[in-house]
């Protein structure tokens, strides 16, 4: 696995690539100065971090000049893991993104969190601290802005915070840690701004922790190394399309998407709405649907066909026969459970709970049906204090 970390200033990119590289055995990868401007100074104060953290002894390093060596030295060991903070551009992370292995991590902190972890690097260094209104001028130009080598009338402490790309503050790590030297001009760090970049992430996380032992337990939850991230499982990818089926739902109360299954082959799909030559629920097809009747009444009125009705008709019995498996993004209803049975679907699978689960598996149970809920990992995750 090779996972990319983006994020903007002070939100703890290189502490969450050192407690990968610490806690999970990756690699910490670099671009050359030359390739990423001052960015380098990060990196350097990052490995000392590391040092420090892991009982004095260096984690291994690995430095290149173009994006596309790094991708090559990872390609060639693939079977390892690495991780980087230092792609900035759209280009590089869509040449890394040709890769199956590879991750984009975003990493998120709020605007205060970030500022108050910049004073605290300044005040460990004893330097002048910069004022909020300079932070977050300097930060929304870095974030929002393309950068351009004409920005250089800023302030010497707002200079200072480019040059501090640490995530949080540790009181046992040592002045050597933190000691880098003013910059007399602004050199931006982000040839693309970082907002395009988190944009483009497969996982991201909301550090607003305090301590490294709380971001630590925050990384370690979201199973990063989880194979599913990378290659969904058979369950996640075919429920990917059971979800991918609900978006042409057309139905008012709910959209509902399945897909039907053979030997890992796509049988059939559906989606739940009107019949077709009736006019689509929402756009006034369905009466029913369309007063927000509450669930599990006024079903004899309801024109709107489930999403699973539609994937059997699709198939016909002839195709669907014995070991066939349907997905659900909703448990189905009874109705459509009763179905399910008289063609002889041998398995289950869905993701949300619906208002009638207990019915559902009672038949299912009785009729030698396995139905089993299935948790697609989170692409996107939020974690913070609790």
């Amino acid at each position: 696995m090779f996972v990319g970390i983006v994020g903007p200033t002070c939100s703890g990119k290189h502490e969450i690539m050192n407690i990968l590289a610490s806690v999970y055995g990756f690699t910490p990868l670099y671009l050359s100065p030359l390739s990423i401007n001052n960015n380098n100074l990060s990196a350097i104060k990052s490995d000392i971090k590391a040092k420090s953290q892991n009982g004095g002894q260096r984690l291994q390093e690995h430095r290149f000049d173009t994006v596309e060596s790094m991708l090559d030295y990872v390609t060639i060991n693939w079977m390892k893991h690495f991780v980087t903070c230092d792609v900035h551009t759209v280009q590089g992370i869509a040449i890394l993104r040709k890769r199956p292995f590879f991750l984009l991590f975003s990493v998120e902190s709020p605007m205060m969190v970030r500022y108050r972890r910049c004073v605290a690097q300044y005040q460990m260094q004893g330097l002048p601290t910069p004022t909020l209104e300079s932070f977050v001028e300097t930060t929304d130009e870095s974030l929002y802005a393309t950068p351009t080598p004409a920005i250089t009338a800023i302030s010497h402490s707002a200079s200072l915070i480019h040059s501090n790309e640490n995530g949080l503050v540790q009181s046992s790590l040592s002045s050597e840690s933190l000691s880098p030297s003013p910059s007399p001009s602004f050199t931006p760090l982000f040839d693309s701004p970082p907002y395009r970049l988190m944009s483009m992430s497969d996982l991201s996380i909301l550090n607003s922790y305090t301590d490294l032992p709380s971001l630590q337990k925050a990384i370690v939850a979201l199973d990063i190394t989880n194979p599913d991230l990378l290659r969904p499982s058979w369950d996640s990818y075919f429920m990917y399309l059971a979800n991918l089926a609900a978006r042409r739902s057309n139905c008012m109360k709910r959209r509902v998407g399945c897909v039907l299954v053979r030997e890992k082959r796509v049988i059939a799909t559906g989606y739940n709405g009107t019949p077709k030559n009736l006019d689509n629920c929402n756009n006034g097809g369905c009466s029913r649907c369309n007063q927000a009747t509450p669930c599990g009444r006024g079903l004899d009125r309801c024109l709107c066909m489930h999403a699973e009705e539609n994937a059997l008709l699709e198939a016909g019995r002839e195709r669907v026969g014995s070991g066939s498996t349907i997905y659900c993004n909703t448990c189905p209803c009874l109705g459509c459970a009763i179905k399910i049975v008289q063609v002889g679907v041998s398995q289950v699978v869905y993701s949300e709970s619906y208002g009638m689960d207990d019915l559902t598996a009672e038949v299912f149970r009785k009729a030698g049906v396995e139905l089993r809920q299935h948790a697609t990992p989170s692409i996107k995750l939020d974690q913070s204090n609790p």
